[in-house]
């Protein structure tokens, strides 16, 4: 993690568009309570294994009425082919290179996750895979976003590894 862009912190705002139509920008996604961010790569091992299997925290937060956006460092037929092969339910965003939003996130390893609370301040930050800082996630979730329980934040963690290289 580099710069200023830590806990504590503004979200900073941007503009993306959906894969399908439409765009979103952080102050569209904070009402009612904040949520959830994940930048990914497609290529990236990590980012696969973490946006393929983030679904359950996608549809906990969809029925805590809290947001939930991946944005993917692609053109949007690749976040699209992403999104089609893994089946992702959940809204996607993509950002052509230079990629605006992840650098205004100061995102150095994908996955990148934040949790943004309501007021937009970043509330957790985790880079990289490390399966342990993903599983402890659930309990800065539920204060930050004042869910009624901790969700779970990934599927089938049983099944992944302590860490994977991106």
């Amino acid at each position: 993690m580099s710069g200023r862009i830590v806990t504590g912190t503004r979200a900073p705002d941007f503009n993306l568009p959906l894969v399908g139509g439409g765009y979103r920008g952080l102050n569209d996604l904070l009402d009612p309570g904040g949520g959830v961010l994940v930048f990914f790569k497609e290529d990236c091992p990590a980012s696969e294994l973490v946006v393929s299997r983030i679904g359950p925290l996608a549809q906990a937060l969809e029925r805590e009425d809290r947001f939930f956006l991946a944005i993917a460092e692609e053109e949007e037929e690749t976040a699209r082919a992403f999104r089609d092969r893994h089946a992702l339910r959940f809204r996607l965003a993509w950002q052509a290179a230079p990629y605006h939003a992840s650098k205004a996130y100061e995102v150095v390893t994908v996955p990148a996750l934040f949790v943004v609370d309501g007021a937009g301040i970043i509330a957790e930050r985790v880079e990289g895979f490390i399966k342990s800082e993903y599983e402890a996630l659930g309990e800065a979730l539920e204060q930050a976003l004042a869910l009624s329980k901790a969700p779970p934040v990934l599927e089938r963690p049983e099944e992944m590894p302590a860490l994977r290289p991106g």
